[in-house]
C-alpha cells in the first residue's frame, strides 16, 4: 500500500488538502494529513463530516498547532516528530 502525506500549511488550503487525502483513501492508499503552524480557519459543518469521514477510513491527522488538537481531535505532533513520518511516506503533497 502507497504511503502519502498530506502537508497543509495555508489555512487557505485546507480544504483542498483535505479533499486530496479523502481522494487517496478511497484509493486505498495510506494517507496522513498533517495542519502545520495554524488552526483550521473555517470548522464548518462540511469540513467537520469529511474529517470524521477520513477517521473512519483510517487516514491520520496530526497537527503542531494546540487549537486543533484541543478542539477538533488532531494528534499532537512536532515538526521534528512530522519530518520523522515523512521520511517513511512514498509520496509528499504540499499545499
Amino acid at each position: 500500500m502507497k504511503k502519502v502525506a498530506v502537508l497543509i500549511k495555508d489555512v487557505g488550503q485546507q480544504y483542498e488538502g483535505l479533499r486530496i487525502s479523502l481522494g487517496a483513501l478511497l484509493d486505498q492508499v495510506d494517507i496522513k494529513m498533517f495542519v502545520i503552524d495554524h488552526e483550521i480557519g473555517t470548522m464548518d459543518e462540511a469540513y467537520s463530516d469529511n474529517m470524521e469521514f477520513l477517521d473512519e477510513m483510517e487516514g491520520e491527522r496530526f497537527s503542531n498547532n494546540d487549537a486543533n488538537v484541543e478542539k477538533y481531535g488532531f494528534q499532537r505532533a512536532t515538526i521534528g516528530e512530522m519530518a520523522a513520518k515523512l521520511k517513511e511516506m512514498d509520496l509528499i503533497i504540499p499545499f
